[in-house]
């Protein structure tokens, strides 16, 4: 079964004006959709990023650290899911990638097992942060 890292992107501005019982509401979704994909014995790893970071660059043998978490296309990495999958359902945009679109931030991750892309779209179907973002898949090579 292959690796899929799935990345919570957006630009933070869907949450900004909720107050804290709609914050609580929407933590609630995120926590009910991970021990979904739990349940389903899919999910490998999550984590919620913090918003602090740096970005590190090498050139010519030297190094150079930028506080962050943006890089020059102001992204923030904020979280990730580990996700396994193996079949396509429901309806959703997909885009090939990989790239990163601007002034977005990335907010989570989860690292997930599946078949194929086809399989972790089924998973994300109804993942909540689809009302607020973007989720970015890259499939992890095997080291």
């Amino acid at each position: 079964m292959a690796k899929f890292l799935v990345l919570a992107r957006g630009t933070g501005q869907a949450y900004a004006n909720r107050s804290p019982q709609e914050m609580q509401q929407v933590v609630q979704k995120y926590m009910a959709w991970t021990a979904g994909l739990r349940d389903a014995g899919r999910m490998l790893h999550a984590e919620r990023l913090k918003e602090d970071g740096r970005v590190v660059r090498g050139s010519a043998g030297k190094m150079t650290v930028t506080d962050g978490p943006f890089a020059e296309s102001k992204e923030v990495i904020g979280g990730f899911w580990l996700i396994e999958a193996a079949s396509s359902a429901g309806k959703m945009t997909v885009t090939d990638g990989p790239f990163a679109e601007s002034k977005e931030v990335i907010g989570g991750f989860w690292l997930i097992e599946a078949a194929s892309y086809d399989e972790v779209q089924a998973f994300l179907k109804d993942h909540p942060h689809l009302e607020a973002g973007t989720l970015e898949v890259r499939q992890i090579w095997d080291m």
